[in-house]
């Protein structure tokens, strides 16, 4: 027994590389290629090397599936050991939490692979991407009440510890010039984004953004030639088309947050289909189909800028061209979404989100794509439009008032400013609202609109719900003046309930002289906006001068 006693016991190594079977098993793997030798000659499927690819099984007669990008039977997360991923029991707290709670909500109504795959992928073989995801984690957990505290408290501390640790381990990557390397980089600036933009620290988050297309661009090959311009080419791994859709998705909110102003933008051009489709399989391909015709929209109006930038002229032939096929586009597109319309809410949420959703974006397109050839300053071309107006108005009503909604009709706990657990990192209902409020210059649609935007506090992506039902109550006083004091004051006096839609007898062609009204509206986003937010903006009349205020982020009402 002595003896015994003496013998030390061998310590068993940790296992920190090889393929996610091998790593489950806790035995060592030669790292094979495509699937790992130890997998396939025990009959076992290789679960891969998450976002460096390989995986399968080729052994005996086994026949390889094929498995579309749409494929709801993919396995939408890799069977992992918490303990493989996170040591410490807060990490598995807070990766609990991103689990059961952060990758279900921060994806919105139209989940990308890239949040129920690729995420998760790249969690067990990327320390970046772990500690990335840790960090959003803890943020999307917080209340949102400590934007104006000094001293970080335990779980602040948590998250920026984390941060800090994926900024370290990514390191590396940036000298290395591998495919693998380049998505990494990519998965974990995506991360950023989010986490950024949750935190309301816009710029960094803008600049994380920025930096991710830019990368996206040189890795393509043969890169494109433009400068601006990224194109969108389909790849031969679903991996690189998911990394791009989850950036081509940002770069939606961030130009439909500037679109109320003149602006050099940054064009996404997606791959043309190879063959047009009969009808949507599912909402993720429906809306897909729209972003590709937001992002012609953008296409066409940066044209318009470039133009106009040279000659002040009317829009040439090849511009107004461009416009009627997005318009033909839009309408082909309806009609593909009527013919799939009983097979999309068949599969969607209970509450009819989704496809609510997918109609008021579609109607804000058809309203950008006919305006965006408007005479220069001419605010007055909206009028027209007053049926779609009140279209947006009617969805996001229903919306609101389908299903008690908790992340549209709850406000934040006492002392918090935001609901951050019930925020998107994906679009939501505030664009089409604000873009109604600031747009439509019928009063009552106006403001009914900011009302909606007003009953919740949360974040969709670069949007905050207080920052902008505040500027929109601003553009509303600086447009009716005096008249704001008093019509304004009056339906709301009113107690018109937010789930009773004005009818279209109810609702005039505005009558708001040319001159009162705000032709460029750009809101400044900083980093840390907790009590005011910059806006700068100016009237359509010759020679109008910008002007500056300060909108207060407090109780407009």
């Amino acid at each position: 027994m002595g003896e015994e006693a003496l013998v030390p016991k061998r310590r068993r190594t940790c296992v920190k590389t090889g393929c996610r079977t091998c790593k489950i098993r806790k035995v060592k793997c030669d790292e094979g290629r495509p699937a790992c030798r130890r997998c396939v000659s025990t009959g076992r499927v290789c679960d891969g090397y998450g976002v460096w690819g390989g995986g399968g099984n080729y052994y005996g007669s086994r026949q390889p599936k094929t498995v579309s990008k749409n494929d709801k039977s993919f396995s939408p997360r890799p069977h992992t050991s918490m303990a493989v991923l996170v040591g410490t029991s807060k990490e598995r707290l807070y990766f609990e939490w991103f689990t059961c709670r952060t990758a279900k909500k921060l994806p919105g109504a139209f989940v990308l692979r890239f949040w129920d795959t690729l995420l998760f992928q790249a969690c067990v073989t990327e320390p970046a991407v772990l500690h990335a995801v840790l960090t959003l984690s803890a943020i999307h957990k917080s209340d949102g009440s400590r934007a104006s505290a000094t001293a970080p408290d335990e779980q602040e501390q948590f998250m920026l510890q984390h941060y800090t640790r994926a900024i370290r381990d990514l390191q590396p990557h940036f000298s290395v010039k591998a495919r693998a390397s380049v998505r990494i980089a990519l998965i974990a600036c995506f991360v950023f984004t989010c986490l950024e933009f949750l935190r309301g620290r816009f710029e960094t988050a803008k600049a994380h953004l920025q930096n991710g297309l830019r990368v996206l661009k040189e890795s393509q090959m043969p890169c494109s030639g433009e400068d601006s311009v990224l194109v969108l080419k389909p790849s031969d791994d679903p991996i690189d088309d998911w990394i791009a859709e989850a950036f081509s998705r940002l770069h939606v909110h961030v130009e439909l947050f500037k679109q109320t102003y003149v602006h050099t933008s940054f064009i996404i051009r997606p791959p043309l289909s190879e063959s047009p489709v009969s009808s949507f399989v599912s909402l993720n391909q429906a809306w897909q189909n729209l972003e590709s015709l937001f992002h012609q929209i953008f296409h066409l109006t940066e044209r318009l800028r470039q133009q106009r930038s040279l000659s002040p002229t009317h829009p040439n032939l090849a511009l107004l061209a461009h416009q009627q096929y997005i318009q033909a586009s839009l309408s082909h597109r309806q009609s593909i979404y009527k013919a799939s319309e009983a097979r999309l809410q068949a599969n969607q949420d209970p509450r009819g989100l989704s496809c609510r959703l997918l109609y008021v974006y579609h109607t804000m397109a058809g309203i950008m794509a006919g305006t965006c050839l408007r005479p220069a300053d001419d605010e007055c071309f909206y009028d027209a439009y007053l049926k779609g107006f009140l279209s947006i108005l009617h969805q996001s009503i229903e919306m609101w008032k389908s299903g008690s909604s908790t992340s549209l009709q709850e406000r934040p706990p006492g002392g918090a400013s935001m609901h951050m657990s019930k925020s998107l990192a994906d679009i939501g209902w505030i664009a089409p609202l604000y873009y109604t409020a600031i747009k439509c210059r019928v009063l009552r649609i106006r403001l009914h609109a900011i009302r909606l935007i007003e009953s919740a506090s949360h974040r969709e992506g670069m949007w905050d719900s207080r920052i902008a039902s505040c500027v929109a109550r601003k553009v509303l006083c600086i447009e009716e003046g005096e008249l704001c004091q008093g019509a304004a004051a009056d339906l709301e006096d009113d107690q018109v309930e937010l789930g009773s839609p004005p009818r279209l007898s109810d609702c005039e062609v505005s009558s708001l002289p040319e001159e009162n009204r705000v032709c460029e509206l750009r809101v400044v986003l900083d980093d840390g906006v907790v009590d005011s937010v910059l806006v700068e903006y100016r009237h359509g009349w010759s020679a109008a001068e910008w002007k500056q205020i300060h909108v207060a982020l407090g109780n407009n009402r």
